[in-house]
């Protein structure tokens, strides 16, 4: 079966999450995605994390990188270079998170990589953008710090809380989304034009865009957000506790239209008296009653007999843990939670692709490469011949390759 990206080659030059779940993404696709790293300052992420799982794979490093190939190069070499720009005449994108100046310094910009190949897309995942001051003074970036100058912080948590971040790294994996939909963007222009062209994403631009009318409406009505007490959110979308103590999440949109007969539903019909309860009801009193008395109704039974009462007529769902996410067939109906194969091994579980083709569809088909694995491979795909690899290797162009040890780290 053709994937989808069949045929697309990228050169993958990112590190950590943004840039590398981003070319993940291309690569569940079918996309040709060749990690490129130094050989004596590889990705990090390849020691990042929790530690090792008893299956002895860093679930890290694996996820952000299956289903690519990876080549070992120094690029400080000019033999290591010339390598770089040989494999750029093949490839369709160029794909790097490096702060700004890093290529520069390399000598490895979007001109010059556009004189070897005209239909070369470069994609630069910044942190903060290719312009402007913090660009020009190289500020380095952070999914946390990302999050704290994009304004989710300010937005999450309580008035007794505070700031707090998104319990996971929310910066880097919206950014990494944007990226990717960047790159797709200039392939298919490309499709018409015939000419590459350069792509910048930032994690500061992707944390704007991905609240893009919360912060248009603050800067229409010169109003700050603030945090709010749960005790005065919206009845209709917060969450409460059951008798089990697991969380029932209520989200229904245009409570004016069913409010009356949940209520009725869950033996609450003084909840809907006098028809006072609106989804945009300004009467904080009547909120903080309305959360106190549900409280009370859903304390009572276990989440699960809630559920089987409400679903599907009402938009109710569990607060799930992690490994409640790992029992749920409905991830894994739709791939979104998968087995990968593992080598002389079991297969393990990890999270798929979210998006689903019916003709064409893409997946988990192999776990992260080694360092350097397949650099041989990759060269010999290019046009060389084992007499000029072993001249590259001896020049120091691939230098002193770890071991499989020594590159996953402790």
């Amino acid at each position: 079966m053709t994937l989808p990206l069949e045929g697309i080659r990228v050169l993958d030059m990112s590190v950590f999450q943004q840039g590398t779940y981003a070319s993940a993404m291309l690569a569940d696709m079918g996309a040709d995605v060749i990690k490129v790293e130094s050989p004596d300052h590889p990705d990090p992420g390849r020691g990042t994390g929790l530690d090792l799982a008893p299956n002895g794979l860093r679930p890290y490093f694996q996820h952000l990188n299956r289903n690519k190939r990876a080549i070992s190069l120094d690029l400080r070499t000019d033999e290591g270079r010339d390598v770089l720009l040989k494999l750029v005449e093949t490839a369709d994108i160029f794909h790097n998170n490096m702060r700004p100046g890093v290529l520069e310094r390399l000598g490895l910009t979007y001109e010059v990589m556009a004189e070897r190949n005209p239909r070369i897309i470069v994609s630069r995942a910044t942190g903060w953008g290719h312009l402007g001051p913090d660009a020009e003074s190289q500020v380095g970036s952070m999914d946390i710090l990302a999050q704290a100058r994009g304004g989710v912080m300010n937005v999450t948590g309580t008035p007794e809380t505070g700031a707090l971040p998104v319990g996971v790294p929310f910066a880097d994996h919206v950014g990494a989304i944007v990226s990717a939909y960047g790159m797709m963007v200039a392939l298919w222009e490309r499709e018409r034009s015939g000419i590459g062209q350069e792509v910048n994403t930032s994690l500061y631009g992707a944390q704007l865009c991905i609240q893009g009318f919360n912060i248009t409406a603050a800067m229409w009505h010169d109003r700050e957000q603030q945090h709010v007490d749960p005790d005065r959110r919206r009845p209709h979308w917060n969450a409460y506790p059951c008798a089990d103590g697991k969380l029932l999440q209520i989200g229904g949109p245009v409570a004016d239209r069913w409010w009356d007969g949940f209520c009725d539903v869950i033996d609450a019909p003084d909840l809907a008296q006098d028809g006072r309860y609106t989804a945009n009801m300004r009467d904080e009193q009547l909120r903080e009653r309305t959360i106190h008395r549900l409280r009370e109704v859903f304390v009572a039974r276990p989440r699960d007999e809630w559920l089987e009462l409400l679903q599907p007529e009402y938009f109710v769902q569990p607060v799930s843990s992690y490994l409640e996410i790992a029992e749920d067939p409905q991830a894994w109906a739709n791939g979104y939670l998968t087995n990968v194969p593992v080598e002389g091994g079991d297969p393990v579980p990890t999270v798929g692709t979210p998006v689903n083709l019916s003709r064409t569809p893409g997946g988990v088909r192999h776990l992260a490469p080694e360092l350097g694995q397949h650099t041989e491979q990759v060269l010999v795909d290019a046009g060389y011949n084992w007499d000029d690899i072993t001249a590259l290797r001896e020049a120091g162009a691939f230098g002193e390759l770890p071991t499989a040890t020594d590159a996953a780290g402790d």
